[in-house]
């Protein structure tokens, strides 16, 4: 039950962030590395946010169960997304405000969604 939460919690979070790259691809990069996208950083920003989109609809359970293959979809992402930010972070000068948390936020539901495959898998 706890892993069906976890997932819908994440793919909302994915399908939220997406539809804001689309819609605003300025406020979310300027919180995440406080600098506005220019020239083909709004295109990139913008086809992320599908990618988001995408990844947050597919991933939403439809059913009493999760699907693995979501779990695992969003597991690498989430482990991707905290490594990308932690890296950002240490070896650039791109902090926007919601770097560190989002890198945070990003390593909690990774952890969560390792630990419920590692689980179902024993």
């Amino acid at each position: 039950m706890l892993q069906r939460y976890v997932v819908m919690a994440a793919a909302w979070l994915e399908f939220t962030v997406g539809v804001l790259f689309i819609a605003v691809p300025d406020l979310p990069c300027v919180l995440l590395f406080a600098a506005k996208p220019e020239g083909i950083g709004v295109p990139v920003a913008r086809f992320a946010g599908f990618g988001l989109l995408a990844l947050g609809i597919a991933c939403l359970p439809s059913t009493a169960t999760v699907s693995r293959r979501a779990v695992v979809a969003l597991c690498v992402f989430n482990v991707g997304v905290t490594i990308l930010f932690v890296s950002v972070a240490v070896a650039t000068t791109f902090h926007g405000f919601l770097l560190w948390p989002g890198a945070i936020l990003h390593a909690a539901i990774a952890t969560a969604l390792v630990s419920q495959l590692l689980a179902t898998r024993a």
